[in-house]
């Protein structure tokens, strides 16, 4: 499945997808994976969730120990053997971190800007398990994996009160449902930021949700003026010229307020020179390292070409790493920044393609086009664990 990469849009043209649905209204697609068959089961997922580094959560609408009750992990083993027969769900985050091969699924999805993307998320429900109406800000796809899923959709505003007061989970209070679909296996639904949803499993069932990140002004905003403050000399200090006596001593002057404006503009600069390398790094940065370095690491580019001719085992680019690119000040030469995991690197065309362009990487593409000094760069993302050899579920 890892070479499939086309969108799961039935007959829908991506071209229409992105002008009339993306960030603006749901969509319903019928066997957009047609055939699916779960690549994971939730007896697999619950032994994911029991593992020390996993992002996984219980929510208990009826059963627990009050309504709406949360349990977060690592969960322990014995926990699954005292949940209530329905009205639960698991869900663990970043599946497609710590199962690598699970990336064709957010594959699927690349005509989606790729460093846009979040996570691959599973939940799995006992019958009529549901974690409640509530509302996203970040857009969402969710397949459905095995069973069915009935989801109610409102796009109605939220007020900011209406949510339920005492509980863990930001649930909301009144939920009006406007549309209902019922998904089954291979089914898909789009929902942009800020649609409400609450989905009801229809006996016990497993779905995936691919979404993307959403990122506040405010992360925007603060993340920049750290970047460009980083390194900033001490002696920069406030400074406004007095060239003539105030009446009140303790007045703010315009001309104090002015030069505050001034040292603002020098730096908060739209046209600031470091915002686009800023921005790369920034949106590449995974946040929370998953990576393990490779077990044996290898001396030369030779022989980690030989290595993987040998094994027949495909090396991709690992799906916690985080893989973007733009145009250099150089770009007349064809040369490239490359962002990688908040890192960025100078390199050539070819070699941004060659990594960038699709998940499996083809390094006899890379031994014919690339100089040495970026075959020794693709060696040490090999090592680090950036680049991965990929042993296919299926």
């Amino acid at each position: 499945m890892i070479n499939d990469t086309s969108p799961p849009l039935g007959d829908m043209s991506v071209e229409t997808f992105l002008s009339e649905y993306w960030q603006k209204k749901p969509l319903l697609i019928r066997q957009a994976f047609k055939n699916f068959n779960s690549p994971i089961t939730g007896d697999e997922l619950a032994g994911l969730a029991c593992e020390e580094e996993v992002n996984s959560r219980i929510v208990i609408e009826k059963g627990g120990e009050h309504p709406w009750q949360a349990i977060h992990g690592p969960m322990d083993k014995s926990i699954f053997a005292k949940m209530p027969e329905t009205h639960w769900t698991l869900v663990v985050n970043d599946l497609e971190k710590y199962v690598p091969e699970l990336a064709w699924m957010t594959d699927r999805f690349r005509f989606i800007p790729e460093w846009l993307l979040d996570d691959l998320m599973s939940s799995w429900a006992a019958p009529e398990g549901t974690v409640g109406p509530h509302v996203d800000l970040y857009d969402v796809f969710i397949v459905q994996g095995e069973g069915s899923r009935r989801w109610q959709i409102s796009t109605q505003p939220v007020a900011e009160d209406n949510f339920i007061p005492g509980i863990a989970l930001r649930l909301q209070k009144e939920f009006t449902c406007e549309t209902e679909w019922l998904l089954e296996e291979g089914d898909m639904m789009y929902l942009p930021a800020g649609v409400s949803h609450s989905g009801i499993s229809i006996g016990e069932s497993l779905s995936y949700s691919i979404g993307y990140r959403a990122t506040s002004h405010t992360d925007l905003v603060t993340d920049f003026i750290a970047h460009i403050t980083d390194d900033l000399s001490i002696n920069k200090t406030y400074q406004i010229p007095y060239n003539k006596l105030q009446k009140h001593s303790n007045e703010i002057s315009p001309q104090a307020i002015e030069e505050v404006r001034r040292i603002f503009k020098q730096y908060l600069d739209p046209e600031h020179p470091e915002l686009a390398r800023w921005f790369g790094n920034y949106v590449s940065d995974v946040k929370v390292d998953f990576l393990n370095e490779c077990e044996e690491p290898l001396e030369t580019f030779s022989d980690l070409l030989i290595f993987v001719q040998e094994s027949e085992t495909p090396l991709i680019r690992h799906p916690s790493s985080r893989f973007a690119f733009m145009d250099s000040d150089s770009a007349e030469s064809g040369e490239k920044t490359l962002f990688i995991d908040g890192s960025d690197y100078p390199v050539s065309k070819n070699l941004t393609y060659a990594l960038c362009d699709n998940r499996e990487v083809d390094l006899q593409k890379i031994a014919e086009d690339c100089t040495e000094q970026e075959q020794q760069f693709v060696l040490n993302l090999y090592n680090s664990g950036k680049l991965y050899q990929l042993y296919d579920l299926d």
